[in-house]
């Protein structure tokens, strides 16, 4: 088994946090009958990652022996078939980052492999999308072998096409909401937000192909967080989670900022174009997103990097603009 945790302070007992993740428990290949395994007091342990070796150790330096723990655990509880105990990690634990391939060996045991494939801090049992096949929509989740369908079939990404993660409304688009974005084009920030519309028309799914019109040279890549209405909001102060409690004590007067002509809201024929706004691949409920203000934002271009930014650096922040928004209309669930 290979017992994953994150990096800590404590080893004794440390916050399950730590160590009770989704999938940081990775156990096999396979069963080994106990008869198949002469003495398993005196089993190498060796670890390697990329290929490289890591670290050794031995069964041989448990402080309870196979023998010993089964005695001591099952003097005051019973064991069930299907039970697992393990022997405790030996000192100087490897470390691996993102992208590393480690194999963990026991004896003559089947070795066991382990891949380390990208941080987030969302829950991926909490992560789903929208996808068409076979004919049918079905809401999809993410799998190791690409995407598993509701009821249960497990496809190829290339197997299925991507929708938007959700029905989409009414889609706010904020411009010149980043603080370096608007010093670069000399923008200083306005009593009210620069937001303009999109239709749902616009809208396409993850792995979607999106046309250059024929009489463009190039057309501009811009990777935004998108936030989806969960429930009707109407009039929702920013200290409020929910519409239904919320209420703005001040009304705004519609102004005319008067930005230089540049800087107006763009025109429907320059961002409402058919398949203009890819949106996906994954809706990610709220709760598991740790902390909305820090999260990187990345936009690679024939895989190179070409963008970078976070959220932290953003002008009108999503509670106050859901405020400012609901202070004049209703938003509803679906919107964007």
């Amino acid at each position: 088994m290979a017992d994953l945790s994150v990096p800590h302070a404590s080893v004794y007992r440390p916050s399950v946090r730590f160590r009770a993740r989704d999938g940081f428990c990775v156990i096999g290949p396979a069963v080994v009958a106990a008869r198949h395994v002469a003495n398993p007091d005196a089993l190498a342990i060796v670890v390697s990652v990329n290929g490289a070796h890591a670290s050794t150790a031995s069964t041989g330096s448990s402080v309870r022996n196979v023998a010993r723990l089964l005695a001591d655990v099952t003097d005051f509880m019973t064991l069930a078939p299907g039970d697992v105990i393990t022997l405790g990690v030996p000192h100087g634990s490897p470390v691996a980052h993102i992208g590393d391939e480690a194999v963990l060996s026991i004896g003559e045991l089947p070795p066991l492999g382990v891949s380390f494939v990208g941080a987030t801090r969302w829950r991926t049992a909490m992560m789903r999308g929208r996808v068409a096949y076979a004919g049918a929509i079905h809401e999809a989740y993410p799998h190791a072998e690409g995407v598993q369908l509701a009821d249960g079939r497990v496809c190829r990404e290339e197997e299925v096409v991507w929708l938007a993660p959700v029905e989409v409304g009414t889609l706010f688009a904020l411009g010149l909401n980043y603080a370096e974005h608007a010093k670069e084009l000399q923008f200083n920030k306005q009593e009210e937000p620069l937001v303009f519309l999109k239709g749902p028309g616009t809208v396409i799914g993850h792995r979607g192909s999106t046309r250059r019109p024929a009489d463009v040279a190039f057309m501009h890549y811009e990777c935004e967080l998108a936030v989806v209405i969960g429930q009707s909001a109407r009039n929702v102060k920013r200290e409020k989670r929910h519409a239904a409690r919320g209420r703005l004590h001040d009304r705004k007067r519609l102004r005319d900022p008067r930005l230089p002509r540049k800087l107006l809201p763009p025109n429907l024929r320059v961002k409402n174009r058919d398949g203009a706004t890819v949106l996906g691949p994954w809706f990610v409920d709220a709760a598991d997103v740790e902390d909305v203000t820090q999260l990187e934002l990345r936009t690679f271009v024939n895989g190179t990097l070409q963008q970078l930014g976070n959220t932290r650096d953003v002008v009108t922040d999503i509670p106050a603009l859901i405020e400012y928004l609901s202070g004049f209309m209703t938003l509803a669930p679906g919107d964007v």
